[in-house]
């Protein structure tokens, strides 16, 4: 059963002395609900106050027009039973307050000493560690309840924006902490033995191939991406930003070679999606290909002579190069006339075959390019291009090759 009074903070009406008032119990919607709770300038903490289905605030605090208008019975329709009580419109909110203080008892000489007792322990708590008191903002002079119940909304949010703006600062430091954990050239080359496991190459070596390459003051030739839309050249890095830094791309490339990781793979270890490790890959080694191609690795007679194996003077000190063919597979194509070009009976297979050429130290000399499976050794010796090359070694130097070569006569 609803409670007989109203719970307005200062209103003293009560149901059996006001027989002319008519109390309205909370809605059930939450936000309306809310809205009724900081009307009365209360606060639900659910020790002091609380919010139940007999709480209710009496019609004093509704403006007039919140209620529907009462229609007059015509004669002869008897008079109701029981007095009905008016009607709130929808979405209705107390606004009428005087908010009055209620005057209080002194109290009594032995509760005035309780009172002094807990002032001063409060205050020695209090210096020994102070709480911040919270308290209600007052109403302001020639202010009105609406303007006021702005006002504190406008604070609450100011304050919801500063703890808001506290937390994304917070975030930012984390993001800052957790970038410098990322998978990124700058936080591996200071560890030689991580960078050597990832890339092959050592610090010194890194930097001597880095000012060599020299991507800042290079252009890149490859058609998918180094010429614009009028067929000039662009320089590595032009158009959009990358989310890699030019040494990360090459560290990203050279993670590749060395370890054979899968796009996915390295697009998670470097925080990019596969589309940009497969452009950076496909950019990157046609770039070092045209870089690297300008080094003459050919040797003369001598170089090979004083870098060879004990084991290769001792037995085989004429030896100038060594030579094998490699083949790679291919996809089965659909045309039947290509099929048979690219049929390796060798490797029963679709391939694709090159020419490999090293020093007896192990150092590559020679890699030719890429012909179709079919092809004979024979053949392959003769169209490469290595003949020409043999030319300039002087006569009674050897050629190390499989039984497969029949190239004796060459």
């Amino acid at each position: 059963m609803p409670h007989d009074h109203c719970c307005v903070f200062g209103c003293r009406n009560r149901r059996e002395k006001n027989q002319g008032l008519s109390f309205h119990t909370f809605p059930k919607e939450e936000d309306l609900r809310q809205a009724w709770i900081q009307a009365i300038r209360r606060e639900e903490d659910h020790v002091h106050f609380t919010v139940t289905a007999n709480t209710v605030v009496c019609s004093e605090h509704f403006d007039p027009d919140c209620y529907f208008p009462v229609v007059a019975r015509l004669p002869g329709e008897g008079e109701p039973r029981k007095k009905r009580c008016p009607r709130l419109r929808t979405g209705s909110v107390p606004s009428l307050f005087s908010f009055r203080p209620v005057p209080t008892k002194r109290p009594t000489p032995d509760g005035r000493r309780a009172v002094a007792a807990i002032r001063v322990a409060d205050h020695e708590e209090a210096g020994r560690a102070k709480q911040p008191r919270v308290r209600r903002p007052k109403l302001r002079p020639g202010e009105s309840e609406a303007e006021y119940t702005l006002r504190l909304e406008l604070e609450a949010a100011h304050k919801l924006v500063a703890e808001q703006d506290r937390k994304i600062a917070v975030l930012k430091l984390e993001v800052k902490h957790f970038r410098s954990q990322i998978f990124r050239y700058n936080n591996i080359k200071h560890d030689s033995h991580q960078l050597f496991t990832l890339t092959g190459l050592t610090p010194a070596i890194w930097d001597t191939l880095w000012t060599f390459l020299n991507p800042e003051g290079n252009v890149l030739s490859a058609k998918s991406s180094a010429k614009t839309k009028d067929g000039r050249l662009r320089k590595i890095g032009a158009g959009r930003k990358s989310s890699l830094s030019l040494e990360d791309q090459m560290f990203l490339l050279m993670v590749r070679l060395r370890l054979g990781r899968l796009e996915e793979e390295l697009g998670y270890m470097f925080g990019v999606d596969s589309a940009t490790v497969s452009r950076n890959l496909n950019m990157w080694t046609s770039f070092m290909y045209l870089r690297l191609g300008m080094i003459p690795v050919w040797p003369t007679w001598e170089d090979v002579e004083k870098a060879m194996p004990s084991a290769f003077r001792r037995r085989y000190p004429s030896t100038f190069i060594i030579i094998d063919a490699t083949e790679l597979h291919v996809e089965t194509p659909s045309s039947l006339s290509l099929q048979s070009k690219l049929f390796s009976k060798y490797k029963d297979n679709c391939t694709v075959k090159g020419l490999v050429g090293i020093t007896p130290n192990g150092m590559f000399t020679f890699l030719s390019q890429l012909y179709t499976g079919s092809i004979s050794d024979r053949k392959l010796v003769i169209e490469c291009g290595l003949l020409t090359l043999l030319e300039s070694v002087p006569s009674g130097k050897n050629v190390m090759a499989d039984r497969g070569f029949e190239i004796q006569d060459l």
